[in-house]
């Protein structure tokens, strides 16, 4: 088997098409480490493929990651382990009951299958050091984006259908034909998977693959080549006008980091109606916010701008207006981690340092291996001088820190009371233990 993976290999063309996508987009460099979203189908069996053709000319580091949905026509997991150990590539995998996270979340299973997927990714690409994450796009797919958002009232020089990169994530097959693809894998008598959910036309984006583009192919004489051409204009495009507007945009934002951007709430307010939905609406892309934004969206942002008050924009993602404060905010992260000397990574947010220096230090070394460092949680208390308990709560109202700071500030909980916080002195004196906030995620 292994001799006969070496044959493949040897015979395997990798298409122009990838080659013009990775230096017109910039999407790999030299001694990358890229994760891999395979689902056993043909196109991420084809980019996995390529870039182990890639490999030597870049000096790559590759792995994949699998994601079994439980849904039916899905590639079992034993069958994704077998793929990655015939090409001798270390595999993630994980299983997750997508029609029951669906369910909870209030989202289609295409969605939930897609959060799901790249938070996945995004926390194992964080966790064992890969750079990029690969995913295995096509033109095609980028043509059917372009429709369904066209549908939605979702097409915008910012949001391109499909960006070929976005932050970690590159998308190497992105000018390649699915027609192509499934070719070269035939000739080279490459297994993969169908997943039969990809002809069901209960879904949106099968109606378009399946009725709508064959119908404009025939009957308007369209084809892939001529969309690849307009795809790569108007990502060039996108780039210039993104390009213009952040220097109009930086007017408007006050603060930004990964978990919120602070908004001047008099300059949005002073502009007109128009001008304010589209002020938002770039800030959101500016935020490399990839979904879709609608005109109702906007309006409901326009409201709560004015009146006061929090939307959720999609999972996780809320607008709030708040007093003369205006933010877009990510849901805070849920972590609870034992406090121990050392680097302590958490995925995403923060790196930190313990210590453990006598006489420089501030507090007690009992606490480690006991007290849990995290965000802060409702009913936090905290104890002050002769046994005074104090709410959190009411401490940061006291220190007038704005409420969009509050829950981003690490705490450290011992014996069930809050014994430090992030940029204050601690409430439990010692001499032996320091921490240090290192960097943001």
């Amino acid at each position: 088997m292994r001799n006969k993976n070496k044959e493949t290999l040897k015979n395997f063309q990798i298409p122009e098409e990838v080659f013009k996508a990775i230096e017109i987009f910039d999407l790999i460099e030299k001694r990358d480490r890229i994760l891999i979203s395979y689902s056993g189908g043909p196109d991420s069996t084809f980019l996995t493929l390529t870039l182990i053709k890639l490999k030597k000319l870049f000096n790559l580091e590759i792995s994949l990651f699998y994601l079994f949905h439980k849904l039916e026509g899905s590639l079992p997991p034993k069958k994704a382990k077998e793929f990655a150990d015939k090409l001798g590539l270390k595999i993630f995998i994980f299983e997750e009951d997508i029609k029951n996270f669906a369910f909870k979340e209030k989202l289609n299973i295409e969605e939930a299958g897609r959060i799901k997927r790249y938070s996945l990714l995004e926390e194992v690409a964080e966790r064992k050091g890969y750079n990029k994450i690969a995913t295995a796009h096509t033109l095609n797919d980028a043509l059917e984006t372009f429709f369904l958002r066209f549908l939605r009232e979702g097409i915008s020089l910012l949001n391109p259908p499909l960006k070929p990169k976005l932050k970690k994530i590159i998308r190497p097959l992105i000018l390649v034909e699915r027609e192509k693809i499934i070719e070269i894998l035939k000739e080279n008598e490459i297994d993969y998977h169908i997943d039969i959910e990809n002809y069901s036309l209960k879904r949106t984006r099968n109606k378009i693959r399946h009725k709508l583009l064959p119908f404009i192919f025939e009957e308007f004489n369209y084809n892939l080549n001529k969309f690849r051409n307009f795809y790569i204009r108007f990502i060039e495009e996108s780039k210039t006008y993104e390009q213009k507007l952040k220097e109009d945009i930086e007017k408007y934002i006050e603060e930004k980091n990964p978990y919120f951007i602070k908004t001047n709430k008099q300059k949005l307010l002073n502009l007109d109606s128009f001008e304010k939905r589209e002020i938002l609406k770039n800030i959101l892309f500016e935020w490399e916010y990839e979904g879709e934004v609608t005109r109702e969206m906007l309006s409901r942002m326009e409201r709560i701008l004015i009146k006061g008050g929090k939307i959720e924009i999609k999972k996780d993602l809320f607008f709030v207006s708040k007093g003369e404060n205006v933010l877009f905010m990510k849901k805070k992260p849920d972590f609870e981690i034992t406090l121990r000397e050392g680097k302590i990574k958490i995925n995403r947010f923060a790196e930190i340092t313990v210590k453990k220096d006598k006489n420089k230090g501030f507090l007690p070394e009992e606490i480690i291996g006991k007290a849990k460092i995290r965000l802060r949680k409702d009913g936090d208390i905290i104890e002050r001088d002769k046994g005074k308990i104090l709410k959190l709560k009411k401490f940061f109202e006291n220190k007038k820190i704005p409420f969009y700071l509050r829950d981003y500030l690490l705490v450290v909980e011992y014996k069930g009371k809050i014994i430090w916080i992030e940029g204050f002195e601690p409430f439990l004196k010692g001499k032996d233990i320091k921490i240090e906030v290192l960097k943001w995620r």
